[in-house]
């Protein structure tokens, strides 16, 4: 019989040899333990700024949780964000959400501690390690998470003159950035966004000029009208879809693009009989037949994906915008417009979820709010443009007293918004006229074109 002594000993010895083998197995393949997704919570923070009369007071702003990706590398045992978070974002109370084979736990002093998914905060103002623990306590897996900041004061935008002659003779227009490779003469690729304005000429006709491959809006070629169309194509609703350019003309017939035509030649690809493309998923463009919301991913067969609440469709000034998700391979989208001709009695937002993985295509949904002074639901404005920054959605245009408060924001997709008065301002020249302008996004720049051939640039620091 052994001995009350012998027993401590032993079991002393056995804990010992637990926490040894914890630490000694700590393996980059385990299939044992592992962080198999990582996300968080909405995070709040309170962000100072200078009122106009110099004192110093806070506005309240959230990161939706779902917009905060994150990249996991099991081989070197980092989790970072996949994007560069705001500078003023706080991470001292960050609520993590995740799938872990084991039981994840953080380090206190000399002790670690087991998190509770959803549940437990934990500081993220630094790097700090996690470990996974398997379920037999014989390996571990640790995981040094990231969240990286701006360095500088995100939110505040740096506002200058680009140029002030562009020629664009029409009232209003429509501003888009393509994505292509550029090659130089000493054979180095490097990645090409040019801004292209589409509008109609004296005429009546549509007509796009754009960005010189590598000027950045500072130089622009001459306006041509678009060509290959049967019909007239409507440049106020062109859209991009997988990084090219897609159009419907007056007949009903569908048209593709590219960056190297400049959106100068189109080709046919169907005549599908359509209204209006409303948006795209980076999976599936969807359009209007007049009878039913219709989505593609071949241009040979469409798929019905609604029908309900047709009256509420967005009729122009079309922006779609997606979202991956932190967990799996479905796809968030909304697409937001006016719904009538003057674009003065409502703005709407639509939603959907796409899963790539399902055969099946979800319907559409008109997301019916009440609106209350432009605070939330889609704004009331004149000529609408919409761009995505950091996972937030960023709108401007003219009330119809025909002047700029500033942007709206959304944080969750489209949903609701916000009039932004004191961090995010328009160009004061800008909010002093009253021509139609739309706003595209280059990395961490803005780029504001007006009517009169009036172009500023914004710089996020």
């Amino acid at each position: 019989m052994i001995s009350k002594h012998i027993k401590t000993i032993l079991s002393f010895f056995g804990v010992i040899l637990l926490i040894s083998c914890v630490k000694s197995k700590d393996s980059d393949s385990n299939p044992y333990c592992a962080i198999t997704s990582f996300g968080v919570n909405n995070i709040v923070s309170y962000v100072p700024y200078q009122t106009s009369t110099g004192t110093t007071a806070t506005q309240k702003k959230t990161v939706a949780g779902s917009s905060i990706l994150f990249d996991i590398d099991q081989q070197a045992g980092t989790i970072t964000t996949a994007k560069t978070l705001p500078n003023w974002i706080n991470l001292t109370k960050v609520v993590p959400t995740f799938t872990c084979r084991g039981t994840l736990q953080y380090k206190s002093g000399d002790n670690y501690r087991n998190i509770t998914s959803g549940s437990d905060s934990l500081d993220f103002t630094e790097p700090r390690t996690l470990r996974c623990v398997s379920s037999d306590g014989l390996y571990s897996k640790s995981y040094e998470v990231t969240f990286f900041k701006s360095a500088n004061a995100s939110d505040t935008i740096i506002w200058t003159s680009v140029i002030n002659n562009l020629e664009l003779s029409d009232e209003k227009h429509r501003s888009l950035v393509l994505e292509a490779t550029h090659t130089d003469k000493e054979g180095n690729d490097s990645l090409v966004q040019r801004i292209l304005v589409f509008s109609k000429n004296e005429n009546g006709e549509a007509q796009v000029t754009s960005t010189t491959a590598l000027s950045q809006a500072s130089t622009w070629t001459d306006p041509e009208t678009l060509k290959g169309a049967e019909g007239n194509i409507d440049p106020y609703s062109i859209m991009i879809h997988l990084g090219e350019l897609y159009a419907v003309d007056d007949q009903g017939k569908l048209y593709k693009s590219t960056e190297s035509a400049k959106g100068i030649t189109w080709t046919k690809l169907a005549e599908a009989g359509l209204k209006t493309l409303l948006a795209s998923d980076g999976y599936y463009l969807y359009a209007y037949n007049g009878n039913n919301i219709i989505a593609t991913d071949n241009f040979i067969d469409w798929i019905k994906c609604g029908n309900d609440n047709l009256d509420m469709l967005p009729t122009k000034c079309f922006y779609s915008f997606y979202r991956l998700s932190y967990t799996n391979a479905k796809v968030s989208i909304a697409m937001m417009g006016g719904i009538n001709d003057d674009y003065k009695t409502n703005g709407v937002t639509w939603y959907k979820i796409t899963d790539p993985e399902d055969d099946d295509v979800d319907t559409w949904q008109y997301i019916d709010m009440e609106l209350e002074a432009s605070k939330y639901g889609c704004p009331y404005l004149q000529e609408a443009s919409t761009i995505m920054y950091n996972d937030n959605l960023y709108m401007i245009g003219r009330t119809y007293t025909e002047n700029f408060l500033g942007m709206y924001r959304s944080e969750d997709n489209g949903v609701s918004w916000a009039l932004q008065t004191k961090l995010w301002r328009l160009p004061e020249a800008l909010e002093a006229t009253n021509g139609a302008a739309s706003m595209v996004r280059i990395d961490n720049s803005l780029y504001v074109i007006q009517v009169g051939g009036k172009i500023w640039q914004g710089v996020i620091q």
